[in-house]
């Protein structure tokens, strides 16, 4: 998979579990590479905290057979 492939990946689960309560934005975005690899992408997700005005959020991918293939930190701003 591509690398801009997976930072999108990444973003969007982290948008969608920043964002499942309340509408957020991007504020910052740090992406970290690992193990190339074939076949379907398992994503976790975990908020880590989330204020009134911030959500700070982690996700991980790995490859069918465990290793990571990357994995990236968010902060999200409440926008409404």
């Amino acid at each position: 998979m591509p690398h801009a492939r997976l930072a999108i990946l990444l973003e969007d689960a982290l948008t969608a579990a920043a964002g499942a309560e309340r509408p957020v934005a991007p504020v910052s975005l740090a992406v970290d590479y690992g193990a190339a690899g074939d076949g379907e992408l398992r994503v976790t997700t975990t908020v880590d905290r989330a204020t009134r005005s911030l959500v700070f959020a982690s996700a991980r991918a790995e490859w069918p057979d465990g290793r990571t293939a990357g994995g990236a930190q968010g902060v999200f701003r409440v926008t409404s």
